[in-house]
């Protein structure tokens, strides 16, 4: 008698399971998400930390070779520092970024990341920004 019930609910119960998993991935393809601001996003809300730099030190880091040096006045790192501009990359993100060194007359020298908010490979389009140096963190970290 058990057998006959278990048998006769158990083709019921696998086509339940089916039709049910069957609607939770139609309900997952049909899901709306927010468009993307990733790769050359100029929305600088959506950049956390960010702060644009000023335009000399934009146009330096488009043109730069890795190891030139620009003195900036005023910035987001403080005033009258030195910036040394290292190789470009792009990141996870799909921006082009630069790993920099800044120095100042008190304080030791800081590795800084700025990465442009436009990559359509024309220098001077976009603005480059401030980024937090996550992979800086897991290196003094060692």
């Amino acid at each position: 008698m058990i057998q006959t019930r278990f048998k006769t609910n158990l083709p019921r119960a696998m086509r339940f399971a089916a039709v049910a998993g069957l609607a939770l991935a139609i309900t997952g393809c049909a899901t709306s998400y927010p468009e993307s601001t990733g790769a050359g996003s100029t929305n600088l809300a959506n950049l956390t930390g960010a702060a644009s730099l000023p335009t000399d030190v934009s146009s330096f880091l488009d043109s730069a070779a890795p190891g030139s040096v620009i003195a900036v006045p005023t910035s987001p790192w403080g005033s009258n520092v030195e910036v040394v501009a290292h190789e470009r990359y792009f990141a996870a993100s799909g921006r082009i970024c630069r790993e920099l060194t800044v120095s100042n007359q008190r304080d030791l020298p800081s590795k800084e990341l700025a990465c442009r908010t436009s990559n359509d490979g024309k220098a001077g389009e976009g603005t480059w920004v401030t980024q937090r140096l996550v992979t800086g963190l897991l290196e003094e970290a060692r």
